[in-house]
């Protein structure tokens, strides 16, 4: 198995590195960079104790909100960066299983 170095050439606000012509032209890596870069903020929220479950109740009404846990979010941390790299290196997400031929 082979490594190739990768050279970032831009970073979101929050530092998450990527790869500015990879990110223009393809949706889903934008789509990866973005939510990792989102994550950085609800890490943050969570170490400072916003995470866990909220909820209020005024009168007959109630609203309830969960976080997600530490565990949660290290483990989709962890499957976001597995994609990221995936499509950095020109594999696909998506693998052909096979072909079917027709004759028509």
């Amino acid at each position: 198995m082979s490594y190739k170095c990768i050279h970032y050439d831009a970073e979101t606000e929050n530092g998450i590195p990527y790869l500015l012509g990879l990110y223009m032209n393809n949706f889903d890596y934008k789509t990866v960079v973005n939510d990792l870069d989102g994550m950085v903020e609800v890490r943050k929220s969570i170490v400072s104790g916003g995470g866990g479950v909220t909820s209020y109740t005024i009168g007959s009404r109630s609203l309830s909100r969960q976080a997600l846990s530490a565990s949660d979010l290290l483990k989709l941390w962890d499957d976001l960066m597995d994609k990221k790299k995936q499509l950095e290196q020109g594999r696909s997400v998506r693998k052909s299983v096979g072909v079917v031929f027709r004759d028509w």
